[in-house]
């Protein structure tokens, strides 16, 4: 049988395994989301839910978790669109012996556009000391020990693998949101890993009262 390839620059693990991982320093701290009345880092710990009329490739019916947001821009994960790829096929290409315990259908997550190479490890709990809480109850790994480690967070979903993410340069998440663009959503751990993709959408809007049938151009929520 032919064994697929996912293109990883030949420095994925170390881009992984090291903390740099683009996020600026108040990334790495525990953030407050609408705390600050200039407008900006109001997105932080927000869901973004893309409306009807984003075609925009990957952010096209997209759930993302805005992780930070401040005077020079905003970063987050898309936390609702699978990849052909399995995370056992990652710990393979890595050659880490754990891959065998991964069940086979846990997909790799297409975080964004940004550095779709690079890996990020999300969960709902402390897998290991070298994790940073990136929002209240959200940790992301910055360590290499920590893949053989989150096996069973995998497996249980409390984990999930991501590749590249979302960024946007300063000032154009306002003027998306401006434009109607997005609907935010206060974040919540359970959409991510108590829900199958498919529904983490609705999941989300649901906090709202909203149906995504009942979206359209114009509905945003600022």
């Amino acid at each position: 049988m032919h064994k697929r390839t996912l293109e990883l620059d030949t420095t994925f693990s170390k881009h992984f395994l090291t903390s740099e991982l683009h996020l600026t320093d108040a990334v790495m701290k525990e953030t407050n989301p609408m705390s600050d009345d200039s407008g900006h880092s109001q997105f932080n710990g927000q869901f973004l839910v893309s409306m009807p009329d984003l075609k925009d490739g990957v952010f096209e019916s997209s759930l993302v978790l805005t992780c930070e947001h401040g005077d020079t821009g905003a970063m987050g994960f898309i936390v609702n669109k699978p990849t052909e790829f399995s995370v056992q096929e990652i710990f393979e290409q890595l050659g880490l012996e754990a891959a065998s315990n991964l069940d086979p259908d846990i997909p790799v997550m297409n975080g964004g556009p940004v550095e779709p190479q690079r890996g990020f490890l999300l969960s709902n709990h402390p897998i290991t000391d070298d994790v940073v809480e990136v929002l209240e109850g959200l940790f992301l790994a910055s360590s290499p020990d920590v893949l053989p480690l989150a096996v069973d967070a995998l497996n249980q979903g409390d984990a999930i693998f991501i590749l590249g993410y979302s960024g946007w340069s300063e000032g154009q998440l306002e003027s998306e949101m401006a434009a109607n663009s997005w609907i935010h959503v206060p974040w919540d751990a359970d959409v991510i890993f108590q829900i199958p993709t498919a529904d983490r959408q609705r999941a989300a809007l649901a906090q709202l009262g909203i149906d995504p049938i009942q979206l359209s151009q114009g509905a945003g929520h600022a």
